[in-house]
This record gives structure tokens, sequence and C-alpha cells, in this order.
């Protein structure tokens, strides 16, 4: 969607909605959210598939790998099965997007767990009792404090910033579901960086890099997304 676009046409509104400096598990959290003046087609706010089986020998990303919850479980399942690959790596930074961009937010039970086996040795630190407690809007304030909302890859795309064999660095764009609805107009971007140690792809940081618009207009849709 080009900003060169007649304004009676399509016109987008740019929004820098979160920068969250934690000294723990981020460095730094930055979600760019775009609100078109157009409508378009509402989406399913459901996966079209839910993958928790190994995909094949290095497939297109699902944006759905692990399955569509959005607890520790979802995000371990989805390093154990995505494969040593920049694909495998997707998947994973996927996983992470959608666990963390929630409210209410993760259970605090689950946070030991993403400690552990979900974060690399080089992630700043893995206090996330600290994080949460903090009680961040993640959305930046387009959705309103202890407003249910997460993130969708049903709309979602993706595109590699960087790859080689054991980090990759990937903005991720997804779909806002707000209250259980998925907004027809809200998408964020998201870039994150994963490193592949103790046998699977870890978080390391997430960052802002792209905004929405010029994620959506070069990124490659998910295969299924939930």
């Amino acid at each position: 969607m080009s900003t060169q676009a007649p304004t009676t046409r399509r016109r987008w509104s740019w929004i820098l909605v979160a920068v969250v400096v934690v000294a723990v598990i981020i460095a730094l959290l930055a979600v760019h959210f775009a609100s078109s003046g157009e409508t378009p087609t509402a989406r399913p706010t459901t996966s079209r598939s839910a993958p928790t089986s190994p995909p094949p020998a290095d497939s297109k990303p699902t944006g759905c790998l692990g399955g569509p919850s959005r607890d520790a479980a979802m995000v371990l399942s989805a390093e154990k099965l995505a494969p040593h690959t920049t694909n495998g790596a997707v998947e994973v930074a996927t996983a992470f997007v959608r666990w963390l961009n929630q409210y209410p937010y993760p259970s605090a039970s689950t946070y030991a767990a993403i400690e552990k086996n979900g974060l690399a040795n080089s992630a700043p630190t893995q206090d996330l009792s600290a994080f949460f407690g903090g009680d961040p809007n993640l959305s930046g304030g387009l959705v309103p404090d202890a407003t249910s909302y997460y993130l969708s890859t049903v709309p979602g795309v993706f595109h590699v910033e960087s790859s080689s064999m054991d980090s990759v660095s990937v903005s991720i764009g997804t779909g806002l579901v707000v209250q259980g609805a998925l907004s027809p107009t809200l998408r964020g971007s998201i870039t994150v960086t994963v490193h592949w140690e103790r046998g699977s792809w870890k978080f390391v940081s997430s960052k802002g890099v792209r905004t929405t618009e010029d994620l959506y207009s070069i990124g490659t849709p998910f295969t299924a997304g939930c």
C-alpha cells in the first residue's frame, strides 16, 4: 500500500505505539500500528490450521507452529518443532510475538518455563515477572488499559531482515484482535532476533525497524496463521 496513493482512496496514519525499555528480558520493544481509512474485508480470527507436528523439510512459515494457543507451551512447542533453518527461526520468532503481546498478560505460572527454555543466553536478562509487573500497555495506548487484546497472524506477513546459520532477524506483521474481534484497520510491525542455542531457536530481542505500511508492502504472507 503506497503512501503515494490518492488520499481519497486510502490514508495511513502512523503511530509509534510502544517503546518499552526493559533491563531484563527485552532491551527494546517497539510496535508500529497503522490505521486505514478504508475498511478491508474482515478475516477470520481463528487459525486456518494449527501445526503441532514437525513441518515438511523447511516449508514456508505458517505463523502458527506450536498451535493456536498463546501460552508458554505453544512457544516451547514451536521451538521443539522448528528446524535449524531461516524458516524455522521465523516460526519461533512469531510464536514469541504472539505469546508476549496480549492482555490479560501471559500467566505468571508460565514465566519460569520461558525464562529457562525460551530465551537466548544473550537476552538482556530473564526476569519476566519484573517486565509484566510494570503493567505495560504493549499496544501503546491503541487499546485502553485493561482491555483484552492479542495479535493474530491470520492477516500476517514476515520479512527476513538478516540471516546466518545461527542468527536470524525477522520483521513480523500481525493483525490486532480487540475483545475477540479482528480489527479491519489495525496492523502491527515488530522485528525479532533469535539465535540457535541448545538445539533450538531462542528469543534474543525485539525492536521497531519498519513501519507497518512498509512491512506489508514487502512482506510474505504466512501460509496458515492463528
